[in-house]
């Protein structure tokens, strides 16, 4: 049997990492430079193939519940979360809670570039256009707008306290969020996703041959699988997700640590190194000609992104941060914290107004997401040092 591309992945990754593994369990040190770029090389070849098996496996459930493309290309990309899931759990129960809060919100920013450059290769139609689902136009664009409205003011919030703070000796213990605001705000952000997925799941989760939206009729493309073979790839796809969150944690705190990079940047590095599974699948449904599939995997990787694992960061952060230090100072607010939180307002906004204007996407509105991300991304690499 001819193996593919994502299984040669996960068996090579696996290997790498387990082989570490077995050194470390019999004290045997590789240089530490060594260690960290092996740790990163195994962690991304490994994620990589459990991506694409957490996808395989939403896919077969979505056969058996006749879902659409579209619905089922969300859910896919929600399942491709995990692995960023398990890396953000690593660092969280390591402390390193800011770490956690920059990475998620790191990884917004870059899938936001990714989706807008997606666009621009979307397929036109003689008026140079490409039209968007109706899922993305009646139910994404609310929620970039409900995360574009959340970022704007916590992060406006978080700053009008560190300035009034820096004259008001009162307003010093107000420097950082507790833990309990940490739950607050996540809990309303995965309670805004959970109705997402409700209303989308609804209304436009199933087949409907007599609807106007192309994405509703037709047939099901997804593989059929039976259950045995789901459980099996979502096993292995949990093992991978667990083994290669771990090596590129470890590789975070050797990026910090080892080579003095900033939050930020190291950050940025780990989005664009743990990202690459992401998309590679987005690239391999468009070239499969699986628009919708790509299409739903790339803005999935942005609201997705902000409600879940952010919104899982919150949570989890807050309430490890209790346990561990009573929880009343657990992220600092400082550039790195704010930063990235206030730069999601112009992302998800932006992408809301190009969206909702004509449910469609044409050229100049790609060039135009893609040139406001790349000054952005040049403000954070440039400012992102202090």
């Amino acid at each position: 049997m001819k193996l593919k591309l994502w299984q040669i992945s996960y068996i090579v990754g696996l290997a790498i990492v387990l082989s570490l593994i077995v050194l470390e369990f019999f004290s045997f040190h590789l240089p530490e430079n060594t260690l960290a770029i092996t740790e990163l090389f195994g962690g991304i070849l490994l994620i990589a193939g459990s991506c694409e098996a957490f996808v395989l496996s939403v896919e077969g459930i979505a056969h058996n519940a006749k879902m659409t493309d579209y619905v089922a290309g969300i859910y896919a990309s929600l399942a491709s979360t995990i692995p960023e899931l398990v890396l953000i759990a690593f660092l969280l129960f390591r402390g390193q809670y800011e770490m956690a809060w920059v990475l998620a919100l790191a990884t917004i920013f870059m899938n936001s570039i990714v989706f807008a450059l997606y666009t621009l290769v979307l397929p036109k139609d003689e008026d140079g256009n490409y039209t968007l689902p109706d899922a993305i136009m009646w139910v994404g664009s609310d929620l970039l707008s409900m995360g574009a409205v959340i970022s704007l003011a916590v992060g406006l919030s978080m700053m009008v306290v560190y300035l009034f703070s820096i004259d008001d000796a009162h307003l010093l213990s107000a420097r950082s969020l507790s833990s309990g605001e940490l739950i607050v705000f996540g809990s309303c952000l995965l309670g805004v996703f959970v109705a997402y997925l409700y209303r989308i799941t609804k209304y436009f989760g199933k087949y409907e041959p007599d609807s106007d939206d192309p994405l509703m009729t037709g047939e099901v493309h997804h593989p059929k699988m039976s259950k045995q073979t789901v459980l099996v790839f979502v096993a292995l796809a949990s093992l991978g997700a667990l083994l290669g969150g771990e090596a590129l944690a470890n590789f975070a705190n050797f990026a910090i640590d080892t080579l003095q990079l900033n939050m930020i940047h190291a950050a940025l590095l780990l989005v664009i190194f743990g990202g690459t599974p992401e998309y590679i699948i987005v690239a391999s449904s468009h070239r499969k000609d699986q628009l919708e599939i790509a299409l739903s995997n790339a803005f999935g990787g942005i609201v997705q992104v902000f409600f879940v694992i952010f919104g899982f960061t919150l949570v989890v952060g807050g309430i490890l941060g209790w346990i561990t230090t009573g929880g009343n100072a657990v992220i600092p607010i400082d550039l790195a914290s704010l930063i990235l939180l206030v730069f999601a307002f112009p992302s998800m906004f932006m992408l809301r107004v190009m969206i909702t204007d004509d449910s469609k996407v044409n050229a100049l509105e790609s060039v135009s997401m893609i040139a406001v991300f790349v000054m952005m991304l040049y403000i954070l690499l440039a400012y992102g040092i202090y």
